[in-house]
């Protein structure tokens, strides 16, 4: 390993990437174990579904405003409070007496995990060991929630069938405590931040190179969900994979999903956001092609690791360029800038997730690829569009 490679894996990067990791481990792992959440509180599947919904919607709703809130704070401080904070919600999920309980707990969570992962990324360019890890840095603490859908989930999938669900929320406490102890010692103490008021910060949205983006990555979240929601039954139905081959299908789709946001790092740091009008063609053309290529396994399978690959490209290049804008022309805004990728994306998940559904109830399963394609185009046309307002001499106020 070279001497390059070798600094850019510092304990403060790798306590970063493990805190994204814990953060997407506890938003995610519901998911894998709704039954036992509904049969534990006597309630139904429906009603413990509800759980995942109101997880995304406060996740999206709560998370720019606490973020613009605590941005006048000392950082280090905010960051050891909200790591604290996420532990603790994590607890007493772990030992909730009743449905409600639990899903306060988990509406808490979502807000503070929303603002600790923002605030985990404006730290990157303060323990890169050089200006040109930076990307990757950011590329490294958005793989954590990939690394965490394909091993941090069915970790507790296990621990949930051997002791219970409850030892899963226990078990992200315990090692959540353990990682601020590290962060405690090795994130700087500087705060780079100067944040102005709430109503200040947001008029950032007024620079047409924010919102723009803020719609690309909407669209291209809403384009994603659409199908992505619907992976399990698509693989089942469509591709006709046995169910002792489900989870090997399911991992090959997570290495396809870690991949996008590792190489992410690596388009935002060569290119930039030049790539990105090309990177929705290729997803929306996989899309359209969808239908027609689940007709057999070979063409369905390599069309969805396409579209793995392509999911979460956008993650760096377009948190660099919020990053980049608010860092030079909004100072005060730099902390609501960094939470935009994560607030608008959590929207297009849930925009994407409902429009699927409905696909799948009037038109059937086979089309959830064309419904993605429509907000594919959107993003596509947004990011034509930003990058003609990019150009010098343009007119971007």
């Amino acid at each position: 390993m070279s001497s390059s490679k070798s600094r850019f894996f510092n304990p403060a990067v790798v306590g970063l990437i493990m805190l994204s990791f814990f953060l997407g481990t506890s938003e995610y792992t519901v998911i894998g174990i709704l039954p036992e959440i509904a049969d534990g509180f006597g309630i139904s599947l429906t009603q413990a579904g509800s759980i995942v919904s109101l997880f995304a919607f406060a996740y999206g709703l709560g998370t720019p405003f606490l973020a613009a809130y605590v941005g006048k704070y000392n950082r280090f401080r905010i960051t050891m409070l909200g790591i604290s904070l996420f532990a603790l919600c994590n607890l007493i999920c772990a030992i909730a007496v009743n449905y409600t309980v639990f899903l306060v707990f988990r509406i808490l969570t979502a807000v503070v995990s929303g603002t600790v992962v923002s605030i985990s990324m404006t730290y990157a360019e303060d323990v890169a060991s050089i200006p040109e890890h930076i990307p990757g840095v950011i590329a490294g603490v958005f793989s954590g929630f990939s690394i965490a859908s394909v091993v941090g989930v069915p970790i507790a999938s296990t621990i949930t069938q051997t002791f219970g669900w409850r030892a899963a929320f226990i078990t992200i406490f315990v090692a959540t405590l353990a990682l601020l102890a590290l962060l405690f010692v090795k994130l700087p103490r500087q705060n780079r931040l100067k944040a102005g008021s709430i109503l200040e910060q947001f008029k950032l949205f007024l620079d047409k190179r924010i919102s723009i983006g803020c719609a690309i990555v909407f669209l291209a979240g809403a384009s994603t969900y659409c199908f992505y929601t619907y992976l399990t039954p698509i693989l089942q139905q469509e591709l006709h994979i046995p169910d002792s081959m489900l989870s090997v299908a399911l991992l090959i789709f997570g290495i396809a999903a870690i991949t996008s946001n590792v190489s992410s790092g690596q388009v935002a740091n060569k290119t930039g956001i030049r790539l990105l009008p090309l990177i929705y063609v290729i997803q929306t053309i996989c899309l359209l092609l969808l239908p027609i290529a689940t007709h057999n396994l070979i063409s369905g399978g390599l069309v969805l690791f396409i579209l793995g690959v392509m999911m979460y490209l956008l993650n760096s290049p377009l948190q660099m360029h919020f990053l980049k804008i608010a860092t030079r022309e909004h100072p005060a805004c730099v902390n609501l800038a960094s939470s935009l990728i994560s607030v608008f994306f959590n929207f297009g998940i849930a925009a994407g997730s409902a429009m699927g559904g409905v696909i799948v109830k009037y038109a059937g399963l086979r089309f959830v690829g064309i419904g993605g394609a429509v907000p594919g185009i959107g993003a596509i046309l947004c990011a034509v569009i930003l990058l003609q307002l990019m150009k010098p001499g343009a007119d971007i106020r």
